[in-house]
């Protein structure tokens, strides 16, 4: 899917890019990311498609929210876990990062 490779990271808007403080993933790593969201894909579409199209697309929960007629609460919460389902999968695999 994409959403763990360095290229669509999420940034800091208007932050200066001339030093970037994310911590990059192997193309393995990215793999496993990669099948976490497509299991989420298969467990969940709805969760999928708020996830992707918050992170891919770039859409904010409160217009995915205006788009489907629903609450941005809804959304966020939908955006959560969705979050949590990958999170849950990838946890054990990456060090922790302070």
């Amino acid at each position: 899917m994409g959403t763990e490779y360095p290229s669509k990271s999420a940034g800091i808007e208007g932050a200066p890019r001339d030093f970037d403080y994310r911590q990059y993933l192997t193309e393995e790593e990215a793999q496993i990311v990669d099948n976490a969201v497509l299991m989420l894909k298969a467990d969940n579409v709805d969760q999928w498609a708020v996830l992707t199209s918050f992170y891919l697309r770039e859409i904010s929960c409160s217009k995915q929210a205006r788009i489907l007629g629903k609450q941005t609460t809804e959304i966020t919460k939908i955006l959560l876990a969705a979050e949590c389902f990958i999170r849950g999968y990838i946890i054990e695999l990456f060090s922790k990062v302070a």
